[in-house]
Formats: C-alpha cells, sequence, structure tokens
C-alpha cells in the first residue's frame, strides 16, 4: 500500500464524519500499525493466522494465488481480505520476498484473556516484531543457500561539474560481510550486476536522477529509495562510529565519501530491519579497483556467468561447474564467478585457500 493510502486510512479512521465512522476497534489498530509500515504487506496476526487487509490483501492474492475475500466494510465499501496459516507462514514469506516484496510481521503480544479483562471492547495487543525484507534475511529456512544475500546500499560525490563517482557497500547480513568500493559512473551497472543484490538502498535523489532511471528500472532487485535527508555525510560517518563503538575510523583505513555515505546507509537501512536487535557485521573492508575483472552488464548476462538470460540459475556456468559441499562453498563460488581475480598472487591465494579446504573436509 502506498504511503499515501495508508494515511487517508488512518485519517478516515479517526475522522468522525458519517462516511467512514465508525472501524471495529481490531481494526482501528490495524490501520494504526499500518500507517505505520506504510511500504510493507502487513501480516497481522490473528489466532492462526496473519491476515491481510486492503490493498496489501489484493497484492498478497496475486502474488500468492490465495482466495481473495472480505471482511467488514470501511467507508462504506467491503474490505478486501486474505490469509495464510501461521504454522505455513515462512513458505509464503519466503515467496513474497523472491518477487521483492517487504514484509512487516505483527504479533500478538499479550494472551487474549488479558485484553478481555480490560473491558468487552478491547482488543488484543499487537506490534511488529520483525521486518522480513529481501536484503536483509537472517533465517536460514528463507535463504537461498547456494548464492549470497547481499543488500546494497549507494552513495556518491560529484567528481567534476558532469560526472559522479558512485560509492557501494554490500552487506550480508547472514554473514556479516560488508565491503566496501567506489566506481565510476560509467561502472555503476556493471558493479551492481557483479555483485547481484537481493535489495539496493539509496537515496531519493539518486533514485531519482533520470540518468539512472533505465537502471532501476531493469535491475531485479528490490530499489528502496531514503530521504536525502537522513544521509548526509556526517550522520553517516556517525553510524559507522556507533556500530561498532569507536571514537574514530582512521583504524578501519581510507575510505571516499560516497563510500562513507552508502555505508551509512545501509546501517540506517539495517536498523530499521532489524528493529532492536544490532547486527553482527564485520568490520567494513575496502575492495580496490582492479582487483576484479571489469564486465559491463550486457556481456555478464550474456555470458550467463551465474544466471541464465531468464535470470535461473540452472544452465549457468555456476550451475554446470558447481560440485560445492557447502552453502558457504557455494556462495564462495559464484562470487568467483562473478568477479573473476585479476591478480595472480590474490588468484594463488584462493586456490590455496581452497585445497586447504577440501583437504580438511576429506580428512
Amino acid at each position: 500500500m502506498a504511503r499515501s493510502s495508508a494515511r487517508n486510512l488512518a485519517d478516515a479512521a479517526g475522522s468522525g464524519t458519517a462516511e467512514v465512522a465508525g472501524p471495529t476497534p481490531m481494526m482501528a489498530q490495524y490501520i494504526e500499525i499500518k500507517a505505520a509500515n506504510p511500504d510493507c504487506l502487513l501480516f497481522y496476526r490473528m489466532g492462526d493466522f496473519y491476515e491481510l487487509f486492503f490493498s496489501d490483501a489484493e497484492t498478497a492474492s496475486r502474488a500468492l494465488g490465495i482466495v481473495l475475500t472480505k471482511r467488514g466494510k470501511h467507508g462504506g465499501a467491503d474490505i478486501p481480505m486474505c490469509g495464510v496459516p501461521v504454522e505455513r507462514a515462512d513458505d509464503y514469506l519466503s515467496r513474497l520476498i523472491g518477487l521483492g516484496h517487504r514484509v512487516a510481521v505483527c504479533e500478538q503480544t499479550e494472551d487474549p484473556a488479558e485484553a478481555k479483562r480490560r473491558g468487552p471492547k478491547s482488543v488484543v495487543r499487537r506490534e511488529v516484531v520483525r521486518l522480513v525484507t529481501p536484503g536483509t534475511i537472517t533465517e536460514d529456512r528463507l535463504l537461498d543457500p547456494g548464492s549470497a544475500n547481499l543488500l546494497l546500499a549507494i552513495g556518491r560525490r560529484k567528481v567534476s561539474d558532469a560526472a559522479f563517482a558512485y560509492g557501494l557497500a554490500a552487506i550480508d547480513i547472514s554473514t556479516g560481510r560488508f565491503a566496501l568500493s567506489e566506481v565510476p559512473g560509467a561502472d555503476l551497472a556493471g558493479a551492481i550486476a557483479r555483485h547481484d543484490p537481493r535489495e539496493i538502498v539509496l537515496s531519493d535523489a539518486i533514485h531519482a536522477d533520470p540518468a539512472l532511471a533505465r537502471l532501476w528500472a531493469e535491475t531485479r532487485a528490490a530499489v528502496v529509495p531514503l530521504a536525502q535527508a537522513e544521509l548526509e555525510p556526517a550522520s553517516a560517518e556517525r553510524r559507522l562510529r556507533e556500530q561498532y563503538g569507536v571514537a574514530t575510523l582512521d583504524g578501519f583505513g581510507t575510505f571516499t565519501r560516497a563510500e562513507i555515505a552508502a555505508a551509512g546507509a545501509a546501517l540506517l537501512y539495517v536498523a530499521r530491519t532489524q528493529l532492536a536487535a544490532r547486527a553482527p557485521l564485520c568490520v567494513p573492508t575496502r575492495e580496490e579497483a582492479g582487483t576484479t575483472l571489469a564486465i559491463d552488464a550486457a556481456t555478464r548476462a550474456n555470458l550467463e556467468l551465474t544466471r541464465t538470460l531468464s535470470g535461473e540459475r540452472v544452465g549457468s556456468l555456476l550451475d554446470a561447474i558447481d560440485r560445492t559441499v557447502s552453502a558457504n562453498g557455494a556462495r564462495l563460488l559464484a562470487e568467483h564467478l562473478a568477479g573473476p581475480l585479476t591478480e595472480l598472487a590474490a588468484s594463488r591465494r584462493a586456490a590455496r585457500r581452497a585445497r586447504s579446504s577440501t583437504s580438511r573436509a576429506t580428512a
């Protein structure tokens, strides 16, 4: 549901007009929680089911192929509704996340008997306990074991009157990986294709840049714009210091302003999706330019390194050569295929690590 739609629902609940007056206490609670999570599908716990209402129900019904029904009226119109059983929720969550949707899971936080003691019209207390998004999944049962689940944040700095350099922050929240890099504008599409993120976070200014409109339209990742005012350089650096409990970033190495901006955007988004929990991220490392082979997006797609032209893993080069026996091994192989190393010494180190891992596994 769009922000404006959620706001309208909230306004209607409290307007007191004859046309829209009188939502049930349960529906008023739903509208309030939905208004606080306008960009997510809201899984609203009711007994043994998660229910969805209004346009969320219509979206989920189409995406999941489940029956769309109705429950009561709001503003004189039927309220669309659908639901999924709690015991199968992960299956449905996985399908929605795979389609690029974000989901807010709202649970009952008290026993219904407690609500009854407060009065006959009292509603069971509920609150959002987790936000599930394509790039911030932590549950093993929702992850693809054969590929990294990357959140990619993008920042930028001006290098001339007509050109920008773009900072990239790649986070795999399930493993703690946190890598920063910077590319010229001409290489941005290729860098995004190499990372193959599930979700991209960036400022609304970058998202609205006409020169990049086609890139955002064609990417397979879910794209999430954040307000530019939240991503100022000073606040980005402060978030990094707070994440690691340090007074200065000097011990981490030298990062560009664009990389710091990207890192700050990534940490802001991760903090929002993980609610009260602090993500256990590794110290950020900087990927130097030129250490991996530069492959533009079109060439990468035509080579079908990790996915076919139709976006499937089956039929790709990765699928043909993957003989790994662990999820970490499969992810590492996919990473090396997506970004082949250009330095002989680095390639030899990677080969030695692979041989060492194989020897330990077969010992």
